[in-house]
């Protein structure tokens, strides 16, 4: 919860986590905790169907967004039942690997899935997962309403921390077409 509240002392903060630790606190307990530390929303990557209505009660209760990650698998006619269930954004996964993958991405399935979000939901569709390189995010950058970069700027972390302003330069310079500009109270 300390790094949430230094996250959040410094930009709105949405944490991103999965089912295990939700249920073991209990979703009530976590989302509380969450707002208190002063995070704007939660999404649970691995949100179990039969436990959806729960924690989006919980995070409302806790004024938390949650945001919904949506699988491309999805039939059209479940997604609009997704959707309902989330706030924030929707979060279209650029690759349908795991968190961490490096390889090509698939960008006209990836295309094609935005615009089937888009027809389920109002709501704007960020993407991650699979967006390793500063090239695969200018690519992927046109189809979606945001970008998220996790695995390129922790592995650099991990490896070469000297590296990581360069390397999120980087993402940043490739993003920059496609940056929108924040107003500041």
């Amino acid at each position: 919860m300390r790094a949430v509240e230094h996250a959040a002392g410094l930009r709105p903060t949405v944490v991103m986590t999965y089912w295990d630790p939700v249920s073991r606190h209990g979703p009530e307990h976590l989302a509380r905790l969450l707002a208190d530390a002063g995070a704007v929303g939660a999404m649970v990557v691995d949100l179990p169907d039969d436990q959806a209505e729960r924690w989006q009660a919980a995070a409302q209760d806790a004024n938390l967004s949650t945001p919904r990650l949506v699988q491309r698998h999805v039939a059209d006619t479940g997604l609009a039942a997704v959707a309902a269930g989330a706030s924030g954004w929707l979060y279209a996964p650029a690759s349908t690997a795991l968190t961490g993958y490096r390889g090509p991405l698939d960008v006209p399935a990836l295309a094609d899935f935005t615009t089937r979000l888009r027809a389920a939901s109002p709501l704007p569709v960020v993407s991650g997962v699979g967006i390793s390189t500063p090239a695969l995010a200018e690519r992927v950058a046109p189809l979606v309403d945001a970008v998220v970069i996790g695995t390129p700027v922790v592995r650099a972390l991990m490896t070469a921390p000297e590296r990581v302003p360069a390397s999120t330069a980087a993402f940043a310079q490739a993003l920059n077409p496609y940056a929108t500009t924040e107003t500041r109270a």
